[in-house]
């Protein structure tokens, strides 16, 4: 296997640190009278003497003698990395880097091997005319440098001074963390191994069927991917086949993202093998399969509910991660409901009985949404009983029930054995076909409260969509009781989002007037590393709260349109989902950007602008 890194014994952290070297250089005077490490820290006003006098004293009385005068100053809380890592540059005479505002190039990560990166936790930043610029905690450690000259065949390598934290984050982000499940970009290193691969030979004495297996290039590929996914807060990963080609992407923050490609000849392995941890047929590649399974990692638990589809360049792989949350469900100001919205919603499922619907398309955080209701309502004094597909959370005192069509357990079936469980509050994770909707409305009226989904654009919409499944529309004026629609937009990067100006084409696109608005707050991420490039991370609910009023029940006894029903709405004071982003983007919370790419046009705005109302001669903000 080569020699051996010597863990500690070969590091030091300033000149010096050969093994056994005695004291580090930073507590000696250095080539041409260098400053020691504690004087720089001194000068700087960051130590006092006597601080510095007790990091040596602690520093001497170390039995091991490994414990550098940063690490010992930084225990004792004198100073944080930041200030120590600085000191050292500014002794050493290198530059200090922010890892965490910097993208480094895929082809210059591609330069240093996985194992060189993890195992010396050391970060390749540039490569330009043969010079290859890396950033390490310790950049006098000559035998980690050999390693890197050893690894790249490149023999001019320069040093930046960065934090140990700084590094492990960025290691973790471009290679995917340690051991073997590499992320997707130290999966291409990866994956190098497996281009010419025809047979995996196992030379060891245990057990083949357990080690072997492990160490195989295409589990190792698919541990790495998860890995990667868990890692990335991807919700979806995709594996689609191409001519010549396989792409693996991820849906992160709602956005599908490609992470790698796949050599074609490790298409028909690498499906194999998911679906073997999915219990899925191998052999059967002309029709469309489903499986679940699990994965761990990196102290990260996750369902997978897995879908395979036969296309014409081969089978399509899309694996849903469902993360084990247990006890986590948000609030419902976490959400993203704001103050007055949520005093609605929180009235609405405080009733006794009544239904209310949170509608949206898949993947706008309606599921979420029924949570953080469910953990405001909870109390040890009350029966809660869900019906979901699949059981995403787990929370304690409700009695989750998983759906499953293949035994029987379907949504109305469930919901009829349910209401004979004595419920105070029943959940069904969605509305799917007419008999559901009937149950769900019949148990509203008998003295439950049922909280349910159901897939339609805005709020107004649920009624004529309830309408079009058959339900009568005197049952709808009697159950429903409050309608919320919803949208996810993505957050700027807490790290290294910044105040800009607004664009504007996009207020034009917002019908919004720039001498209208207050556009202080706007934010915006100009990429880095925690994001991945992308100035988002995370995303928040845009939200429209529709309670069913007394003038929305006589639209409803009459089959009124939907522009009659948002009328009486708004006119009631309700937001749309785009005055809503609109007012989370004006704060900072979201862009406008991202409020024109997620929310529909809100057709009274269009209204208006086609009939403009008098000017009243003063500002007026977003309502």
């Amino acid at each position: 296997m080569g020699r051996r890194w010597v863990g500690n014994r070969a590091r030091s952290w300033t000149e010096g640190g050969a093994v056994d070297a005695g004291p580090p250089a930073a507590e000696r005077a250095g080539p041409g009278g260098r400053r020691r490490l504690g004087e720089v820290l001194v000068d700087d006003g960051v130590l006092t003497p006597g601080q510095l006098d007790e990091a040596l004293r602690v520093q001497r009385e170390d039995r091991e003698g490994r414990r550098r005068l940063g690490e010992v100053i930084a225990s004792l809380g004198f100073a944080d990395e930041v200030q120590i890592a600085r000191a050292l540059s500014d002794q050493l005479r290198l530059p200090f880097v922010d890892l965490g505002s910097l993208t480094v190039a895929e082809a210059t990560v591609a330069v240093l091997p996985h194992h060189v990166a993890v195992r010396h936790q050391v970060m390749p930043v540039t490569l330009a005319h043969d010079v290859l610029t890396v950033a390490m905690s310790d950049p006098t450690n000559l035998l980690i440098l050999d390693d890197v000259r050893m690894a790249t065949r490149i023999s001019q390598v320069r040093t930046m001074v960065a934090t140990v934290s700084d590094l492990r984050e960025a290691v973790k982000r471009y290679y995917g963390g340690q051991g073997r499940a590499a992320g997707a970009a130290g999966a291409l290193g990866a994956l190098k191994e497996v281009e010419g691969l025809e047979i995996i030979e196992d030379t060891r004495d245990e057990d083949p069927d357990v080690e072997a297996v492990d160490d195989a290039p295409v589990v190792r590929l698919v541990n790495a991917i998860m890995g990667e996914a868990l890692y990335s807060r991807a919700s979806d990963v995709h594996i689609q086949p191409q001519d010549r080609e396989v792409r693996v992407r991820f849906r992160i923050d709602g956005l599908l993202r490609q992470i790698t490609v796949v050599p074609k000849g490790i298409q028909a392995p690498l499906v194999s093998r998911i679906k073997i941890l999915s219990g899925m047929d191998i052999s059967e590649r002309r029709k469309p399969q489903d499986g679940r399974g699990k994965i761990r990692h990196e102290g990260q638990e996750a369902d997978t509910r897995v879908s395979t589809m036969p296309t014409m360049h081969g089978e399509t792989v899309v694996i849903r991660l469902l993360r084990k949350e247990a006890e986590k469900a948000k609030s419902l100001a976490e959400v993203g409901l704001d103050d007055d919205d949520r005093a609605v919603f929180e009235r609405a499922i405080g009733e006794p009985q009544g239904l209310i619907l949170i509608t949206g398309p898949t993947g706008s955080g309606k599921t979420s949404s029924l949570y953080a209701g469910l953990a405001h309502v909870i109390k040890p004094d009350i029966n809660v009983i869900t019906l979901e597909d699949p059981v995403e959370y787990q929370m304690a005192g409700v009695n989750q029930v998983q759906i499953n069509e293949r035994v029987g357990v379907t949504f109305a079936g469930g919901l009829r054995a349910v209401l004979r469980q004595d419920p105070d509050i029943v959940m069904v994770g969605e509305v799917r076909d007419p008999e559901t909707a009937s149950i769900a409305m019949q148990a509203s009226m008998t003295g439950h409260l049922v909280l349910s989904t159901l897939h339609t654009n805005d709020a107004p919409s649920a009624v004529s969509r309830l309408i079009d499944m058959g339900v009568e529309p005197y049952l709808i004026t009697s159950a429903l009781t409050l309608v919320m629609g919803q949208r996810l937009a993505r957050v700027p990067c807490s790290r290294c989002s910044e105040p800009v100006e607004a664009n504007p084409r996009t207020l034009e696109r917002l019908g919004l007037d720039p001498a209208e608005i207050d556009a202080s707050g706007l934010r915006k991420g100009a990429g880095c590393t925690a994001c991945a490039s992308s100035g988002y991370q995370g995303r928040v609910g845009l939200f429209e709260v529709m309670p069913v009023t007394r003038g929305i029940r006589e639209l409803v006894v009459e089959r009124a349109p939907e522009s009659a029903l948002r009328d009486v709405a708004l006119a009631a004071g309700m937001r749309t989902m785009r005055s809503d982003g609109l007012r989370k983007a004006l704060a900072g919370r979201t862009t406008l950007e991202e409020v024109l790419r997620v929310t529909p046009t809100d057709p009274s705005a269009a209204r208006r602008q086609r009939h403009p109302p008098e000017p009243a001669g003063r500002a007026v903000s977003v309502p």
